[in-house]
């Protein structure tokens, strides 16, 4: 079903097309999130607040991009309102919620989590939640080749800190236990 039938029919009331639009992009959501905070718990909170507010916001998606694109915008804004609300020593507490990962799963994902601010949220959003390039920048609010450089930089901070034979190339594989 295209995005424009599963807007309209959520929008109708239509019962099977909420569930399709939760059961298809819940998961993603969540796990870009869980990367972002670190924390599961976080996380959902997170991307219940998000699906609550596309719920509200339905009727005025305009389809000028992907509906996977307009939930990680409204997602990142949750995130960043989140961040605003925390303070600094309760952002470094955080719990593990890789524990269904492999090792190496877990080590990548702490790279992750300790990679500055802008990067991290650059390169979850391209790398582990496979956004294009132009839809990074489009959640970001930033220029494509302000992607790319934040990228890029994450790729060097990780490969830096994980060494040259366990790089940022890894991360599906390492996020998806193998």
């Amino acid at each position: 079903m295209s995005d424009r039938t599963l807007v309209r029919k959520v929008i109708a009331g239509d019962p099977r097309a909420a569930r399709a639009f939760i059961d298809g992009h819940y998961p993603s959501v969540l796990r870009t999130l869980v990367f972002l905070t670190g924390s599961e718990d976080e996380a959902v909170d997170l991307a219940q607040q998000t699906f609550l507010r596309a719920r509200e916001g339905l009727a005025a998606f305009r389809h000028d991009s992907s509906l996977k694109t307009w939930l990680r915008k409204i997602a990142f804004h949750e995130y960043t309102h989140w961040l605003r609300s925390r303070s600094r020593e309760a952002m470094g507490v955080v719990a593990e919620p890789f524990a269904e990962l492999s090792v190496d799963g877990i080590v990548l994902a702490d790279a992750i989590r300790a990679l500055p601010e802008v990067y991290r949220e650059a390169f979850v959003l391209r790398e582990v939640d496979q956004l294009s390039v132009r839809e990074v920048a489009e959640v970001l609010g930033v220029p494509a080749g302000t992607v790319k450089s934040r990228c890029s930089e994450a790729r060097a901070i990780l490969v830096k800190r994980l060494g040259s034979t366990f790089g940022p190339s890894k991360v599906c594989e390492a996020e998806n236990g193998k």
